[in-house]
């Protein structure tokens, strides 16, 4: 074996082969440096190409028939490896996958090569791979080896072709789905793999051979060799100029590539489609292309500087960045072109300008509006300040920057009169707690005139981008509604002292009279029983009754004074509904007859139970609401119904079928001192107290009135009490 890798003279096919063997060295170098997907494979199928040409070298440089038979057997582990790398290379890259998952791929590249040196060893054993017919043959002056191909000969080149067809099989699905600008390269890719396999088959099969020996290696070599040509010029296999190419191709930015002269060499397809797929911006045919030409030739006069412009095209608006393009040999690393690119800026002036008219229209609101408008700082300082503002304040024709908030010449007070620490201490306060201000009223001297003048202040907290709090605050001058307010508040406090009076009056001249009514009413009872004449009997009566309506007259109008002064208290105690319900019917059965009308009075419920409230207040209530159903009721009847269900409200309900009243006068019967019309009060009498009384007694009660009425069909008054049971 050590005789067989002695070399002892190097011929042109020897030469050759070392000059591929150098070449792949060189690949196996450039694409160490580089990331593509299918990396790995590819340097396996490097690392493989390399065994082969070391031992097809060797067999060519050997003098002896078994020697070259030796370095032939000893080539096909490298001979299986190659074309199973080859096609998992192809298959990552087509897929742009990393190949990560796939362990199972170690089998094939490890078992066949593996099983291939076996059998290659130990052909001598059962000459099942090279016959006995093998032998040394002269061609053309040289000495080669006749091979003798056996049945496992075969079947390992059928394990190969299986892999090579494989790898073909990839490359032309990627030549028909690829890209245009990466086409070009997968049917490189698949040009590549059918020349080995070729060359593979025509040896095979035809016996066809390169000086006596396979030109399959030979095949291969160069078919890699072109590849590294491929790597180096177009980069295809690098997936960061990929990613490069693919970022010119797909920019939504239109790019126009001159070179160091000026001319138009290359257009992404934005470029195409905004200026026509066949137009040389160049070549000037129109308006648009001679404004182009013009900033092209400036591009070049400036050294790629042109004064900053915006370019027009196709009713768009685009911004020039340019770019150059320098050799990458040399030191100097001269130009040799100019990148243009072209972004379209049309939305962004089109924004520019909305927001441009959004901030005209908002200042021209600010200074528009009624209400005066500062922005202070964190030290109070004004920061802006609108023409209301500067009116309300006279501050017309004063800079900004000469005004201070906190002089005392403002003279800044509540409106009470009691001093104020000025408006920018009050605002300062906002940046500590950061609560809005609301409707603060402050008193000020005003600068022009010296004026006092009452304004209401609204402050919020605004936090700008940077970080910075701002306050700002809307002025508006409420003097005079300040001065009506006061007055109005003075009217009120006389109208309620007025009031008061009024009722103490009232409640004085009640008790005033009702001491002589009494004595009146009094002595007339005593007469009574001393005459027994029927006139003066009869004239007795009527003095006794206009006692008793002047005296329910008075405690009308005493009891609506404690009203109106919150004055009148109501007891607690315990009573009975059916007790006061017998009451009512004892003390109005004699009314009712003496008109001719049926009085029914009917309980409901537990009637029985007591409850706890003011009987005397709901007695009061009850001989208002009947003493009204007689006194308005010609013919008829009028029945009253108490309803007490266990754990609910007393529920009270006077019906009659009386003269009834409008929709109108149902919204003036609880006014005070008001009844239906002025006829009424002729006819019927009153002072229209009584339904106010009612209606303040059941509010007071907790309880509420509901009122049921039609002209000419009576009327019924519902009174719900909450009165709890005992």
């Amino acid at each position: 074996m050590l005789k067989c890798i002695e070399v002892s003279r190097i011929d042109a096919l020897g030469g050759v082969t070392l000059f591929f063997w150098f070449a792949i060295v060189f690949l196996l170098y450039r694409s160490a440096q580089e990331y593509f997907f299918g990396r790995r494979y590819f340097v396996v199928t490097l690392m493989a190409m390399l065994g082969w040409l070391v031992a097809v070298f060797l067999e060519i440089s050997a003098i002896t028939p078994t020697c070259k038979i030796i370095w032939a057997q000893a080539a096909w582990p490298f001979i299986v490896a190659l074309p199973t790398a080859w096609a998992f290379f192809l298959t990552d890259y087509a897929a742009g996958s990393a190949g990560q998952g796939r362990r199972w791929r170690i089998v094939p590249l490890i078992v066949g090569p593996v099983a291939a040196a076996v059998v290659a060893a130990t052909n001598s054993r059962h000459q099942m791979f090279y016959g006995p017919d093998t032998g040394p043959v002269v061609v053309d002056g040289r000495l080669v080896v006749s091979f003798d191909h056996g049945p496992l000969f075969y079947a390992f080149a059928a394990y190969i072709y299986i892999f090579l067809i494989w790898a073909v099989v990839v490359a032309l699905i990627g030549s028909l789905k690829a890209s245009a600008q990466h086409r070009t390269f997968f049917i490189g890719l698949l040009l590549v793999t059918l020349v080995p396999g070729l060359s593979n088959v025509l040896y095979i099969g035809f016996g066809v051979t390169f000086e006596g020996f396979d030109p399959t290696p030979f095949a291969f070599s160069v078919a890699l060799f072109i590849l590294s040509l491929m790597i180096a010029q177009n980069r295809l296999m690098d997936v960061g100029s990929v990613a490069k190419d693919l970022l010119f191709h797909n920019s939504p930015d239109p790019i126009i590539v001159l070179d160091a002269e000026g001319r138009q060499i290359g257009a992404n397809p934005e470029a195409r489609r905004l200026f026509g797929p066949e137009v040389d911006l160049t070549q000037g045919v129109d308006d648009q292309h001679l404004k182009m030409r013009d900033f092209f030739d400036e591009i070049i006069q400036t050294g790629g500087q042109p004064a900053r412009r915006t370019l027009t095209a196709r009713r768009r608006y685009f911004e020039p960045d340019v770019f150059p393009v320098r050799s990458v040999y040399g030191t100097n690393r001269d130009v040799i072109g100019w990148v243009l690119r072209l972004q379209d800026s049309t939305e962004r002036r089109f924004l520019s300008s909305a927001l441009q008219a959004e901030r005209d229209f908002l200042s021209q609101l600010m200074e528009t509006s009624l209400s005066g408008i500062i922005a202070l700082d964190a030290e109070g300082a004004i920061m802006f300040i609108n023409a209301e503002a500067e009116r309300l304040l006279g501050l017309q024709g004063i800079p900004v920057r000469e005004v201070n908030l906190s002089d005392p010449d403002w003279a800044f007070e509540w409106p009470e009169g009691v001093p104020a620490t000025g408006l920018g201490h009050v605002f300062a306060r906002l940046l500590e707690d950061s609560r809005p201000i609301r409707n603060r009223r402050l008193a000020l001297r005003r600068r022009s005139d010296r004026e006092r003048r009452i304004i209401s202040c609204n402050a919020s907290l605004l936090q700008s981008a940077d970080g910075e709090a701002r306050v700002v605050v809307s002025l508006t001058d409420v003097t005079d509604q300040h001065r009506t307010e006061n007055n109005l508040r003075d009217a009120v406090a006389k109208s309620e002292s007025e009031s008061r009076s009024k009722s103490q009056f009232l409640a004085n001249m009640s008790h005033e009279i009702r001491t002589p009514l009494n004595g009146v009413l009094g002595m007339a009872e005593v007469l009574d029983r001393l005459v027994h004449d029927p006139e003066q009997k009869k004239m007795l009566t009527t003095i006794r009754h206009s006692g008793e309506l002047l005296l329910t007259i008075l405690n009308d109008v005493l009891d609506m004074s404690k009203i109106e002064a919150g004055k009148l208290e109501l007891e607690a105690a315990l009573f009975r509904p059916d007790h006061l319900a017998a009451r009512i019917y004892d003390l109005y059965i004699v009314s009712a007859e003496e008109k001719q009308l049926e009085l029914d009075v009917f309980t409901s419920g537990r009637a029985e139970v007591q409850r706890i409230g003011d009987p005397h207040r709901v007695m009061q209530i009850l001989q208002n609401l009947v003493s009204n159903a007689i006194k308005f009721t010609h013919s008829g009847e009028i029945a009253v119904s108490f309803s007490c269900p266990v754990g609910k409200p007393m529920v009270i309900e006077v019906r009659d079928s009386g003269i009834g009243m409008t929709e109108e006068q149902l919204g003036r019967i609880f006014n005070a001192f008001e009844q239906a019309d002025g006829s009424v009060t002729r006819r019927f009498g009153g002072t229209g107290l009584g339904m106010s009384i009612v209606s303040k007694l059941v509010e007071i009660m907790g309880g509420h009135v509901t009122v049921e009425s039609r002209l000419g069909e009576g009327t019924a008054i519902r009174v719900t009490l909450p009165l709890e049971e005992a």
